[in-house]
């Protein structure tokens, strides 16, 4: 039986298109650009969705603008395609050609013969004695075993460490660090830990689990360029939580002296930032009339959005109503990244990727700026049909962070409870429990004061 005509069109204009760009292609490899140009041209409009035929456009042409157009629409297709995003870099003149990986380059991982359960530090030997160093609050390496000390040079770079976004994914700079350290990877939870391959772990630093295991290094993480050095100790960390404990109208009384299994576990933890300038166009009416009379009058315009610091998380499991009560987090306090730093600390590393990342950052300047866009445009005129358009980003810009945090849980009457630490200022985000009387007697207790306040109304209006 005949296809139906729709079904018979869809199925032919795919294998169309397919043909459009394989001949297109074929075409610019073989030195015909203007044949090239003019099949990739009509891929491109069937399908302005793919990459390829905007990347393969972007060969046909030696017009530096014209190439850069070309592909800028094919990471606006697929962000994720490395060689239109390397096309973009070598045109912006933004980076040294010898820092190019070569095609078909990448990060040899690791293949360890034994499973490793798993400690979380950075190994640094003692010049004085050979014992093991860690660092402190005060931003030295300290020996366990001599008391030697060495002072860290902190280069406070905050906005200075911003890379371009996109720019840095085909170098080998960014990748430096972490190419170095072993993968041990949670079987609880999937959080990995980045750690040198001569130490060995005892417990996951996001969960807690025990269950840890080598596997092979994840290829192209990119290194942080930035970190936030921790300012909170252990002693401070259990202090601090035994007086939250103790804190708040509705806790049990006895929360600050029966919880139990008390455990805190400190990591450093990978998050993105953002920076850069998004304009949003709008149309609008708006009411030009006096009195009675209205005479509403269509306008249009651009609004402006330049964002700095926006947080996105480069682990996507931790929980956000968490990471807004431990705000702020000083991010203008940071100094460039070295891996001194996390001397006697785990380090994770992220599952978020940066283009997923981005694109998270970018939803959330869109939310603000639409949530107070009818106050921020014409504010002093009467609005209707007020609607966002085109928008159009600007100066994207990137730092990957390390930022201090402090995990860890409780158990109170058979029940597991769990806070967090922001190890840079000590505050504390986290559950604790009901006292379900106290509740009940608050309740109780404005109830009455509203029937009470209604009876004296009805007796002042009688």
């Amino acid at each position: 039986m005949d296809r139906p005509d729709y079904i018979r069109r869809e199925y032919f204009d795919e294998q169309q298109y397919e043909s459009l760009v394989q001949a297109g292609i074929a075409a610019v490899k073989g030195g015909d650009k203007d044949q090239g140009m003019s099949l990739l041209f009509k891929a491109s409009q069937m399908k302005p969705g793919d990459a390829r035929p905007w990347l393969w456009l972007s060969a046909t042409t030696e017009d530096l603008q014209e190439q850069r157009k070309y592909l800028e629409y094919a990471v606006a297709a697929d962000p994720s395609n490395s060689a239109a995003r390397q096309g973009l870099v070598l045109l912006s003149d933004k980076l040294d050609r010898s820092r190019l990986l070569k095609e078909g380059e990448g990060y040899a991982a690791r293949h360890p013969q034994e499973p490793e359960v798993a400690s979380g530090t950075q190994v640094f030997s003692c010049p004085k004695c050979g014992g093991h160093m860690i660092i402190n609050l005060d931003g030295q390496l300290v020996c366990e075993y001599c008391g030697h000390e060495e002072t860290l040079e902190q280069n406070h770079v905050a906005d200075e460490a911003e890379q371009v976004l996109d720019f840095i994914l085909p170098t080998t700079r960014g990748h430096r660090w972490s190419e170095t350290q072993q993968q041990l990877v949670c079987a609880q939870c999937g959080a990995v830990s980045l750690l040198p391959e001569e130490v060995r772990a005892t417990e996951c630093p996001y969960c807690g689990s025990h269950q840890l295991i080598t596997s092979e290094e994840i290829s192209e993480l990119i290194d942080p360029q930035v970190i936030a050095p921790a300012k909170i100790s252990d002693q401070d960390a259990a202090k601090r939580i035994r007086e939250w404990l103790g804190a708040g109208w509705f806790v049990p009384d006895d929360l600050r002296k029966l919880a139990q299994s008390f455990a805190l576990r400190p990591a450093y933890y990978p998050f993105w930032t953002f920076d850069g300038t998004l304009h949003l166009k709008w149309t609008c009416e708006i009411n030009e009339g006096s009195g009675d009379s209205s005479d509403w009058v269509p306008r249009d315009g651009v609004e402006l959005e330049m964002f700095d610091d926006v947080l996105v998380p480069g682990i996507k499991s931790l929980l956000k109503e968490n990471l807004a009560d431990l705000e702020p987090f000083n991010l203008k306090e940071v100094v460039e990244f070295d891996p001194s730093f996390v001397a006697g600390w785990n380090a994770l590393a992220y599952d978020h990727s940066l283009a997923d990342a981005s694109l998270v950052a970018r939803q959330k300047v869109i939310r603000k700026i639409r949530s107070q866009l009818y106050s921020r445009v014409l504010p002093t005129k009467q609005k209707r049909n007020l609607k966002g358009g085109a928008i159009d980003w600007s100066g994207m810009t990137f730092k990957h962070v390390l930022i201090p945090l402090w995990l860890g849980s409780y158990t109170y009457q058979g029940k597991e409870y769990h806070i967090v630490i922001n190890g840079c200022t000590g505050k504390i985000a986290g559950e604790k429990p009901l006292d379900m009387v106290k509740v009940g007697l608050a309740i109780f207790s404005g109830v009455v004061l509203l029937i009470l306040f209604v009876m004296i109304i009805a007796g002042l209006i009688l």
